[in-house]
């Protein structure tokens, strides 16, 4: 029972992911050009990569937390899924950070890009956050 809730987690943690990519690679398109986008996701691709990572590793860890017998309610979904996104904007803002060419110096640059990622993938994350409060409330 215990890999199921780590399979509903990473499940929700790959829509996730795969949502958000989609969704910035769409809009960026739109307004920059093929061009310009293949370029930012190419600069990127370290702290997308490491953001992937903490998700994983976080979604890991939050699921052992919780016995097999545990009454999950469709908020802790959300919960979970906005904790995870969070967590991963930092992991990503911090890999940011150590790159040479970047304009995060110091802690308060760090608030608009969390405010930014959460204003445009809160909707998302809320939608799959629900999904994943639904199956483990029914696993």
């Amino acid at each position: 029972m215990k890999t199921k809730i780590k399979q509903h987690i990473f499940k929700a943690v790959t829509i996730e992911i795969a949502g958000a990519l989609l969704v910035f690679s769409l809009l960026y398109t739109l307004f920059f050009g093929l061009n310009e986008t293949v370029e930012i996701l190419c600069w990127l691709w370290l702290p997308i990569l490491i953001s992937c990572t903490a998700a994983y590793v976080f979604g890991w860890v939050i699921s052992n937390w919780f016995t097999v017998h545990y009454n999950f309610k469709k908020w802790q979904g959300v919960a979970i899924i906005f904790s995870l996104l969070i967590i991963s904007i930092i992991a990503g803002v911090f890999a940011l950070s150590l790159a040479n060419n970047n304009d995060i110096n110091d802690l308060t640059d760090v608030f608009p890009v969390i405010l930014i990622f959460l204003l445009f993938g809160g909707l998302p994350t809320l939608v799959v956050g629900f999904w994943l409060g639904k199956q483990l409330e029914g696993k």
